[in-house]
């Protein structure tokens, strides 16, 4: 998929008389400028989370005595049995997040290789993309040279299409977010908003989750409602925004699956790869769609 994205970038570098190898490196590089900006930015942001987490942890105690005294009233419940039922359960979740942190660096190595991989597989793909065309070229169903090339032609469209139209969108809401947090007075604005932009992708679920974690966060962390409320409408806003003309703007009629296929698509693209297969692999699936479109008896597949 990258190495498709990419491919516009190398024919235009090819063009202006630059050596393959320099082409696919420049290409690479701009990829990896991109993922440690990404790292970066989520790391500082984390950072100052954890810098928050004292002040964070007394405004949540300071909200869960009004819980508590809430509740006894209530629902006749001493506060000494809640705040033990509470610590039975602290202890447990203290138990996952240690086991959580213990495989943190594990999961980090692990994303560190799969970048390497992606990267040098990705250069190689645009090194050699001549090759794999006319590979594939001579498995794509068609009954003249012309057809198979406009089906591969087809794949790439699609890819690179919604590709670079998923990013404008979830960069558009990155923005518009960061700026609504910020104007609001939220701190950690870019962790929250870059968490946000990225889960908005999952269908119908998706902007639910978005808005409903900077609210919970603006709710724990200011004195009043006020601001988690203004948090929760902006969001609305900006999710109508992007679904009713970002989205159709630059995805629509390129990826032709529907919601269920969309779905499963996702999850097993997360099982895969995390966010990023979520991602990538809505394109492949339409990718398979188009594949099977051409192959007589596998239409039963067109989902």
């Amino acid at each position: 998929m990258l190495a498709m994205l990419m491919a516009l970038v190398c024919r235009k570098l090819d063009s202006k008389d630059l050596p393959r190898a320099v082409s696919c490196v420049i290409c690479v590089f701009i990829l990896l400028i991109f993922f440690l900006g990404m790292l970066g930015i989520m790391v500082v942001q984390i950072t100052s989370f954890i810098g928050d987490m004292p002040r964070l942890e007394e405004q949540s105690n300071q909200l869960l005595s009004s819980i508590h005294t809430y509740i006894e009233r209530r629902f006749n419940i001493p506060t000494a049995q809640q705040i033990a039922f509470l610590q039975r359960e602290t202890q447990n979740r203290g138990k996952m997040l240690r086991a959580s942190l213990t495989n943190m660096l594990a999961t980090s190595i692990q994303l560190l290789i799969r970048l390497v991989i992606m990267l040098v597989l990705t250069f190689l793909m645009l090194f050699h993309k001549e090759k794999y065309y006319a590979f594939f070229l001579k498995f794509t169903n068609g009954n003249t040279q012309q057809e198979k090339e406009e089906v591969l032609n087809r794949i790439g469209k699609v890819s690179q299409h919604y590709l670079v139209g998923r990013a404008i969108s979830i960069l558009t809401l990155f923005v518009l977010y960061t700026i609504a947090l910020k104007v609001i007075g939220i701190k950690n604005a870019l962790l929250l908003a870059a968490v946000a932009a990225l889960v908005n992708i999952i269908p119908y679920l998706g902007p639910i989750l978005a808005a409903v974690f900077p609210f919970l966060v603006a709710l724990v962390t200011e004195q009043t409602a006020q601001p988690a409320i203004w948090v929760l409408v902006s969001f609305m806003l900006f999710q109508a925004f992007d679904n009713y003309y970002v989205t159709p703007y630059f995805l629509e009629g390129e990826v032709s699956l529907s919601s269920i296929a969309t779905i499963v698509s996702m999850i097993c693209g997360g099982f895969v790869w995390g966010v990023a297969g979520m991602i990538l692999f809505i394109p492949m699936f339409s990718i398979v769609k188009i594949i099977f479109d051409q192959i007589p008896g596998y239409s039963i597949m067109d989902i």
